[in-house]
């Protein structure tokens, strides 16, 4: 899938979409721009290390298609045995199609989810070049994306139950999705939202995604993201979110699945009084690269960030993690503080951790770190004493460093089955029985 052949393949769809002019024109400046930079390379330094070519190679559909029966027979299936809340309010979304019959949000007093059209108005307000500049990615969204969806929650609303959106990647192969995700917090509400990932074994598809986020004053919004596709799938995702005066965005990131996964945060704390929390763990194996790059903006005074993420690397695999934070001119009383804990399973395990700090103005807290190790001989030896055997007591000692961060999910339902799935994952868990 060259620029060429994209470029080719979206002047012959566009007059085939159901768009307004306003969209249409939308949709051509960003194929331009995407056209004028291309897929990002290794020659760009937020991207020396992680290689797009295998997306490039590979024949990918980036048109949208209408469901098949067959699809949406597969989506109730994978539904049925995934799902992290059967009874949660939640929208789906098939191969990046809105699945409308698998919608089961009930009446949700100030929620309110807007369509195609109401959505590309509020890409129109958010689109710029400056974005499309830093994520190449995210043009190709803009000019790709068949539906959007807005999720808007008016003032003053507190929306206790988390809302699923559940994204699914069927068995036909070879498309590249692109959904388009836009959530407007308004002033002193809050929302919790929980992004996940299934999909079948042994499927080649690419899904790329985009979630811009505005909140207003004193608004609260937390996301859980649980990636969990089957091994020959490929991610790329951009988070873009502007915080107001004293608001918070607290965002959760689990990758298990994949075969090459790239997620972008970039959060602006734009107004005093902003903050944010990033949180992630990552595994990858057995081929896997998982790569996670932020980006924090300091830009007004007494704003506040904290990030910790913690990979496990285990044979042949390869993780990635860059976070910057950015204080800028004047953001006074500013506080960041970042790590990345990163623990090597094998020989063969590969991670590049790159935490940076840029700081231009005084009166600030900022401290920033990063650790690459194995397990611990000695608590190894410890749990070993007990009778517990080389396999097992590895399995929950990672399972362990794995768990530290877990545990920051706040939702009981999807914490127990995120922790469920990575202890799966992890050396003799089916050995461990009531050890945990």
């Amino acid at each position: 899938m060259t620029p060429e052949t994209l470029h080719s393949v979206f002047e012959a769809s566009l007059n085939q979409l159901e768009v307004s002019d306003p969209s249409r024109t939308l949709r051509s400046e960003a194929m331009a721009s995407f056209n004028k930079l291309g897929y990002p390379t290794k020659k760009h330094e937020n991207w020396r290390y992680t290689d797009l070519k295998p997306i490039v190679k590979a024949k990918l559909d980036p048109t949208p298609k209408s469901l098949t029966t067959d699809q949406i027979k597969q989506s109730n299936r994978l539904l049925e045995t995934s799902l992290l809340d059967a009874d949660a309010a939640r929208l789906v979304l098939v191969d990046g199609v809105p699945l409308s019959n698998a919608q089961t949000l009930s009446d949700i007093q100030g929620l309110t989810i807007l369509g195609h059209k109401q959505t590309w108005q509020r890409i129109g307000e958010l689109q710029s070049m400056e974005l499309f500049q830093r994520h190449p990615l995210a043009a190709l969204n803009t000019a790709f994306a068949s539906s959007g969806i807005l999720i808007k929650l008016s003032e003053n609303t507190n929306v206790e139950q988390p809302l699923h959106l559940v994204f699914i990647s069927t068995q036909t192969t070879n498309k590249a999705t692109q959904p388009r995700i836009l959530i407007d917090i308004g002033a002193g509400s809050k929302l919790t939202i929980v992004q996940h990932f299934i999909g079948e074994d042994s499927v080649a598809n690419w899904t790329n995604l985009v979630t811009q986020i505005t909140q207003s004053r004193e608004s609260q919004l937390t996301i859980y993201r649980f990636q969990e596709y089957g091994n020959e799938q490929f991610h790329t995702e951009l988070l873009d979110a502007k915080i107001a005066q004293d608001a918070k965005l607290k965002l959760g990131y689990v990758d298990l699945g994949g075969k090459l996964v790239r997620n972008d945060v970039q959060v602006n704390l734009a107004e005093p009084g902003a903050a944010c929390e990033i949180f992630g763990v990552f595994l990858a194996t057995q081929g896997q690269h998982v790569d996670n790059h932020t980006r924090i903006d300091h830009t007004a005074p007494q704003t506040t960030s904290r990030e910790a993420f913690r990979g496990i690397i285990g044979e042949h695999g390869r993780g990635v993690f860059n976070g910057k934070v950015i204080v800028h001119r004047g953001a006074h009383g500013a506080d960041a503080q970042q790590s990345s804990d990163n623990l090597l399973l094998s020989e063969h395990a590969e991670i590049d951790t790159k935490p940076e700090l840029e700081i231009y103005t005084d009166d600030v807290k900022c401290a920033h770190g990063a650790t690459v190790g194995e397990l611990d001989a000695e608590q190894l030896f410890y749990i070993r004493s007990r009778g517990v055997d080389e396999d097992t007591a590895k399995g929950l000692l990672t399972f362990a460093f794995a768990n530290d961060v877990l545990r920051r999910i706040e939702v009981p339902e999807v914490r127990e089955r995120v922790a469920s799935c990575v202890a799966g994952q992890l050396p003799d868990y089916e050995n461990w029985g009531g050890l945990l």
